[in-house]
């Protein structure tokens, strides 16, 4: 695997994104940031679901899918810079940030530190607000049966993986990074967000919770919506049709 985490070298910034329908001329791009340990093919059932004016941009991290050999990061700060960077190379304006859970808190911090051109909106789903409590223990760190054992407990990989002893050796060094990072954020004092923002919640969430979520209302400086949707924290598959026509309503062209 390489010693190197992510590229940000011209042309290489392209393995950033997945357009699983291509738009090229289209009035808006949603750019969609997975959770913990997915990749960008658990957006591409929403492509037909969106207005055909509107460009599902998929965001592919280091160490899974066609990236599975590069090292993934797990720091913050060199993750945001270079996911910046390939913000700024790839993806042409107009366009909406979408997150959920660990997604969610990559979006914060993408918009919230000097960009060359920020969203129109950022969308922020099953994401606790920085500066509210975890809900969960921290699992990075744990032995490796341990640590699988409450990655299976959250649903937070296929069972297909995690019953494949040889993909799960290829994957673990990434599940690892990717709770690393979903259990050290925050980093620092929280900052405004300099867009405006919605955010979404699961009715029954138990890792990020209403309260937890509501409480991005205070960084929302420019602008606040919120909406509950039905199911757990993996709402986004269980709910797609609802959350999909909630993401409509967000890229709508303003008259």
């Amino acid at each position: 695997m390489s010693s190197v985490a992510g590229t940000t070298t011209p042309g290489a910034t392209a393995l950033w994104f997945h357009r699983p329908e291509p738009r090229p001329d289209a009035r808006l791009r949603l750019v969609c940031v997975p959770y913990a340990g997915a990749g960008a093919g658990v957006f591409k059932p929403w492509a037909a679901r969106l207005p055909d004016d509107v460009e599902l941009v998929a965001v592919r991290l280091p160490g899974r899918e066609n990236r599975v050999r590069e090292r993934p990061y797990s720091r913050w700060l060199p993750l945001t810079a270079a996911f910046s960077a390939a913000l700024a190379e790839q993806i042409a304006s107009p366009y909406v940030l979408f997150g959920h859970s660990m997604g969610g808190m990559l979006a914060y911090e993408a918009v919230t530190r000097p960009m060359s051109r920020a969203p129109e909106r950022v969308v922020i789903s099953g994401c606790r607000a920085p500066g509210t409590a975890r809900e969960l223990p921290m699992i990075h760190d744990l032995p490796d049966a341990r640590f699988v054992e409450h990655v299976a407990r959250l649903a937070a990989a296929p069972p297909q993986v995690l019953a494949n002893p040889a993909l799960l050796r290829l994957l673990l060094p990434m599940l690892r990074a990717d709770f690393r990072l979903a259990e050290t954020w925050p980093q620092g004092p929280a900052r405004p967000v300099p867009v405006p923002v919605t955010t979404l919640w699961g009715v029954d969430d138990e890792v990020a919770p209403r309260a937890a979520v509501a409480a991005w209302r205070s960084l929302a400086l420019q602008g606040f919506r919120s909406h509950g949707v039905a199911g757990g924290h993996f709402f986004l598959h269980d709910s797609a049709d609802e959350v999909c026509a909630l993401l409509r309503g967000d890229t709508a062209r303003r008259t």
